[in-house]
This record gives C-alpha cells, sequence and structure tokens, in this order.
C-alpha cells in the first residue's frame, strides 16, 4: 500500500496505511511535498530556505539540502521538471540541465506530468483562492504551450482518466464535478454535490471516482462513483458510494494501487478509505491541519546510476587462468 506522508505545523508525519502507524520529522513549514523514485521523499521549506530529505524506507530523515528542492516527477525516474521562470527538465540525481522551456508560471497549485513525460499539466491559483485561476498544458516533447486558459470559477484540484479520455475538476464555488475534454476544456459532463467537492482523484484504473466533499453543516464525507459511458457517449454516474468522514476535507490522495484513498481534515486528522468496500481502516490524529498530502511508493525503483570503472580502486589478479 505504500507510505503516505503528510506536512502538518512544521513537520512531516510519516503514516504506514495498514496499521496507521506514525513517525514524526521536524521540518520547519513545508508546503508542498515532492516524492522522488527510489524511496525518497523531498520536504522544502519555504520560510528557511532549506529541503528536508526523507528516506522513506528508514524513516528517517537524512541530510538536508542547503536551498529549496521541488522536483516533480512522471513515469521517468531519471529526470524530472521545475517551474521557475522557465520550466526546466532536469537529470536525476545528477541535476544536470536537459532542456529549458522559455514558459513562466507565477503561481503553480497543482502540477502533473503525464503521458510519458511529455505532456506539463499546470493549475495556477492563489492560495486564498479568487477568480485568476488557469490551466496550462505543455508539450514538454516539443517546447509547446498548448493552451492556457482562464477557469470560471476557484478550481482546487484535478485529476485524469485515460481510460475515459477526461480530467474531472472539482468547482467548489459552484458546488459541482466538472468532466471536460482535457485537449480542449469542453465539458463532457457535470455533476452537482451536496456541499463543496475540495478535491478528487479518479482510482480503479480510472473508472472510478472518489471526491472529497465539504458538507453544508461543517461535516464532510466521501462520493465514490463509478463512471462509464451511456446513451449518446455521455458520462454518467452508473453507481454511487458515500462515506462519512470525521470532518470536513482539505486533501485527498489515492493509493499506488489506486484501491485506496487518504482524506486529510480539518479536525488534523487523516482517514484512509478503502474503495471496494467503502471500509474505514484508519484515522490518524496529525499535529495540525495538513498542508498537503502524498501517498508514495517507496519501493519504486530509481534511476539506473552507471558503474564507472575508474571509480573502483585498482586491483592485480594473480590468480592465472
Amino acid at each position: 500500500m505504500g507510505m503516505l506522508a503528510a506536512s502538518a505545523g512544521d513537520f512531516v508525519v510519516l503514516v504506514e496505511p495498514g496499521s496507521g502507524a506514525r513517525k514524526v520529522i521536524s521540518t520547519g513549514p513545508v508546503g508542498w511535498l515532492f516524492p522522488a523514485p527510489g524511496g525518497t521523499l523531498f520536504a522544502p521549506d519555504l520560510v528557511h530556505g532549506k529541503t528536508t530529505v526523507i528516506n522513506l524506507l528508514s524513516l528517517a530523515a537524512e541530510t538536508p539540502i542547503d536551498g529549496v528542492t521541488m522536483p516533480r516527477f512522471g513515469v521517468r525516474s531519471d529526470r524530472y521538471v521545475a517551474l521557475t521562470k522557465h520550466i526546466l527538465v532536469l537529470s536525476y540525481p545528477e541535476r544536470a540541465l536537459m532542456k529549458s522551456i522559455d514558459i513562466a508560471f507565477e503561481h503553480p497549485w497543482q502540477v502533473e506530468v503525464l503521458a510519458d513525460n511529455t505532456v506539463l499539466v499546470v493549475l495556477e491559483r492563489l492560495p486564498d483562492g479568487g477568480e485568476n485561476a488557469t490551466l496550462s498544458i505543455v508539450k514538454l516533447d516539443e517546447g509547446r504551450l498548448v493552451y492556457r486558459r482562464p477557469l470560471s470559477s476557484d478550481i482546487r484540484h484535478f485529476s485524469f482518466s485515460p481510460s475515459l479520455g477526461v480530467m474531472a475538476l472539482a468547482d467548489p464555488d459552484a458546488g459541482r464535478v466538472l468532466l471536460a475534454d482535457p485537449s480542449t476544456l469542453l465539458p463532457a459532463a457535470e455533476f452537482k454535490v451536496p456541499g463543496r467537492p475540495i478535491d478528487l482523484a479518479f482510482v480503479d484504473g480510472g473508472s472510478t471516482l472518489a471526491v472529497a466533499i465539504e458538507r453544508d453543516d461543517g461535516g464532510g464525507e466521501l462520493a465514490i462513483w463509478k463512471i462509464k459511458p451511456g446513451k449518446n457517449d455521455t458520462l454518467q454516474r452508473k453507481k454511487e458510494w458515500t462515506v462519512l468522514l470525521a470532518g470536513a476535507p482539505v486533501r485527498l490522495v489515492s493509493s499506488p494501487d489506486h484501491q485506496h484513498v487518504a482524506v486529510g481534515l480539518k479536525t488534523a486528522e487523516l482517514q484512509i478509505v478503502r474503495i471496494e468496500k467503502q471500509q474505514i481502516l484508519a484515522l490518524v490524529e496529525l499535529p495540525e491541519v495538513p498542508r498537503d498530502m502524498v501517498w508514495c511508493d517507496p519501493l519504486a525503483e530509481g534511476p539506473l546510476i552507471p558503474d564507472w570503472s575508474d571509480d573502483d580502486p585498482p586491483e592485480l589478479d594473480l590468480s592465472g587462468p
């Protein structure tokens, strides 16, 4: 099931999903978490300009980096994307510059590297929201901006389903979830929810959508929808389930096997749910309300490092043929 990590207060909390056991690591105030291949998690502290490097196998902090590192990985373990005044593609772990694309992003909120590291999707919004959210798609292999479009409301998060060919957008102000064609952003379906959809993720092979909803009474619930094409190729909710949450949600992430989700709550807790049986597996206390959460696969292979012959000490073999 992998390893959960949540940034809360001045700490990053590592959680073993099966048992709910946790370990708290002091990091300073971390906004976003950045998992990397080979069981590494980068936790940048923008306030103090340092990055804590966490080994997810030993559950310990390693030598910190003096500066802020925010690598965004796709399926390729030997490279990552960094957003600055340009889009930078760097090798990993050497961090050598491979490509620079002259496209800038001022307020990246959610960033995904998709399609075998050929597509970059960036949702920009201010931390306190507003009406200036935009969605951009960049072809990394061509170094080309496909589009940058303003959104009609304060979209919080998005998720892609390659099997359905759509992206889901959480629109809390309108109390709805939009399914749209990612190439054009034209709506394919719209589903109203009883409250504010805060975060969402496609699970179970992309055929099921999990939506974390803040109800009007201040509570929370997890909506689980089985989505299939209906008449005239319209997308419909064929099956629906609801799981009550212990509080209002702030974040949602899916497990590496896409069979579970974890929801961060305003009650400074983390709730783990099994999708297939709509079963609550654990409720874990956090030091504070989580800022960000990631569900990592510590066993994901890291990049292959060449074994250079001149790195080895000289040897003299006298054993004969």
